[in-house]
């Protein structure tokens, strides 16, 4: 029977996987959140014998990406780690995408590059307990530590897009992961949004495969704050509104980049989301299963701490589950919103749901004292370390 971990990632993201002997990290939230809690995980199973056998990074965001820096950086090369075997990486940066004219080749662009590069993730801590998320010691971008380490990185030297539509990817143990995000047309989408940054700086080179310009992409993207859609109101306000009245979608392009996959193990199926945009999804699943049936899974992990902009009408008229995970201390835009939460246990099922968080938050709170609107049964669990058996 597969089981997780939904570690401890204040506003950020970190599952570890297993099924039998195989190991899957999906991100790894803030530095402290690798050297408090996963770390030791990971040691023990390799003290097993085992490896991690993917570590995928859903997108550049910082909230996501910190503590795989530090694990990283800390592990060393590939073939001659400290800490655990990693066997492949997946994480989509520039030279992911086909390489664009226009290399920095002025004195002027490479010393705006190089002030980015300088001032690497290190940002204003984000609302809460949240306190130097990024060590210092993580001024080299991850594309960087891949490439320099060796990793088996995008299954080959990391050109090559982890994208929906790909072919099922197989780990060992009979274990099967399905990509059903992003677009590559995300990817595109982010490397513009990125060049629009820098024109703004008075940049004046391309997107190109260059180390400097790879460092500058990563640190950019993970630290620039990006304009939030409208929101009619927030949980603090006391509305009563569903869901459909609410629902704006995201417009982060940072987001819009994130990886999401179904991982099929041991004849479970979970579903993780990232911060992907709703609509995305559920366009890849209309596409798969031609149509727009509803789709069961046992775990499905929501997109974006449980965002308003990230969980849509449409989008849970397509899946299910009897376990839903929610990543979020609430300090960051007061992650997760309830009413994503409340339409969740509001649609009939003859099944009960349990609601997983990693804290409790005012949405949690206000979910324990709702009544499901059709009757249905679930509940509200709280587990920041222990694991979950699915």
């Amino acid at each position: 029977m597969p089981k997780l971990k939904m570690y401890a990632a204040k506003n950020g993201d970190a599952f570890l996987v297993q099924a039998s002997s195989t190991h899957i990290l999906i991100d790894a939230g803030y530095a402290s959140t690798f050297n408090d809690y996963i770390l030791d995980d990971l040691r023990q199973v390799a003290s097993a014998g085992d490896a991690l056998d993917l570590l995928i990074c859903t997108h550049i965001d910082k909230d996501h990406i910190g503590g795989l820096l530090e694990f990283l950086s800390s592990n060393g090369p590939h073939g001659a780690r400290s800490i655990i075997e990693v066997k492949e990486v997946w994480h989509n940066s520039l030279r992911s995408l086909p390489s664009t004219p226009g290399a920095p080749d002025t004195l002027s662009d490479r010393q705006l590059l190089e002030a980015v590069q300088r001032r690497g993730f290190l940002l204003p801590s984000p609302p809460g307990p949240v306190v130097n998320p990024i060590s210092a010691k993580q001024g080299s971008s991850l594309a960087k530590l891949l490439k320099e380490q060796g990793y088996l990185w995008n299954s080959g030297d990391g050109t090559t897009c982890m994208t929906s539509g790909r072919p099922t990817h197989a780990l060992p143990n009979g274990v099967q992961i399905q990509l059903i995000g992003p677009p590559v047309t995300r990817l595109q989408e982010l490397r513009s949004w990125w060049l629009a940054q820098m024109r703004k700086l008075s940049y004046r080179g391309g997107a190109t495969v260059d180390a400097l310009v790879e460092d500058a992409y990563e640190m950019l993207c993970a630290s620039t704050r990006e304009p939030m859609p409208a929101t009619v109101k927030t949980i603090s306000s006391g509305g009563s509104k569903r869901l459909a009245e609410l629902y704006v979608p995201d417009v982060s392009p940072t987001n819009g980049s994130s990886i999401a996959a179904v991982i099929v193990a041991e004849g479970k199926r979970l579903l993780f989301l990232g911060d992907a945009w709703a609509q995305d999804v559920a366009a890849e699943l209309k596409r798969i299963h031609k149509g727009d049936a509803l789709q069961m899974f046992d775990v499905i992990k929501v997109s974006h701490h449980g965002s308003i902009h990230n969980t849509s009408v449409d989008l849970l008229s397509l899946i299910d589950a009897p376990v839903f995970l929610v990543s979020s201390n609430g300090s960051a835009h007061n992650h997760p919103d309830f009413e994503v939460l409340a339409e969740i246990v509001d649609r009939p099922a003859t099944f009960e749901r349990t609601l997983y968080f990693n804290y409790e938050t005012p949405a949690s709170t206000r979910l324990r004292a709702h009544a499901s609107r059709s009757g249905a049964k679930f509940n509200v669990e709280v587990v920041q370390d222990g694991w979950i058996h699915v």
